[in-house]
């Protein structure tokens, strides 16, 4: 069973939920990864379509319940979405308060280092984010991006 977003049965559980941010990897890499797990007979869920403003989550959010492994794909666009920053932080905080799931991350076109906020690559996009959803929003997405970061993940290049 191959899961591909949205719909599906509560009772589903996947091997891997990846997140990552639609117009940075999803025809690429995160497509190429997908397919390769699928390939081997893991079921992965991925969403199929970019979230936009007012759409809900509450899918993405049951889908990492459902999971054993979760595989954020942090890219330099990554931090423009705050739907990512919404799974991100369920997933860290999901994590930490039942040991599940399992966080592999992989950074892709970016370093751990800027994930922890200490390059100018996310900052700017956190900025927005904090006028737009407040300081405490703000807070604990830096705390699951700082967490996140501390965990040994995968360093991909794209291509130049």
């Amino acid at each position: 069973m191959v899961a591909t977003g949205g719909s599906g049965a509560s009772a589903t559980q996947y091997d891997v939920f990846l997140s990552f941010r639609g117009p940075d990897t999803r025809d690429n890499f995160t497509d190429c990864l997908y397919r390769t797990m699928v390939g081997q007979g893991i079921i992965a869920y991925r969403d199929s379509e970019e979230l936009h403003a007012g759409d809900q989550i509450d899918d993405l959010l049951r889908a990492v319940s459902e999971s054993k492994i979760c595989v954020p794909v942090l890219s330099r666009g990554y931090a423009s979405s705050a739907s990512c920053f919404r799974e991100l932080a369920h997933v860290m905080e999901l994590n930490e308060s039942t040991g599940k799931p399992l966080i592999l991350p992989i950074f892709f076109d970016v370093t751990p280092l800027d994930v922890k906020l200490r390059t100018e690559v996310y900052v700017e996009d956190l900025e927005k984010h904090e006028r737009r959803h407040g300081s405490e929003i703000r807070q604990r997405w830096d705390l699951a991006l700082r967490k996140v970061a501390e965990i040994k993940g995968w360093e991909v290049r794209g291509k130049p």
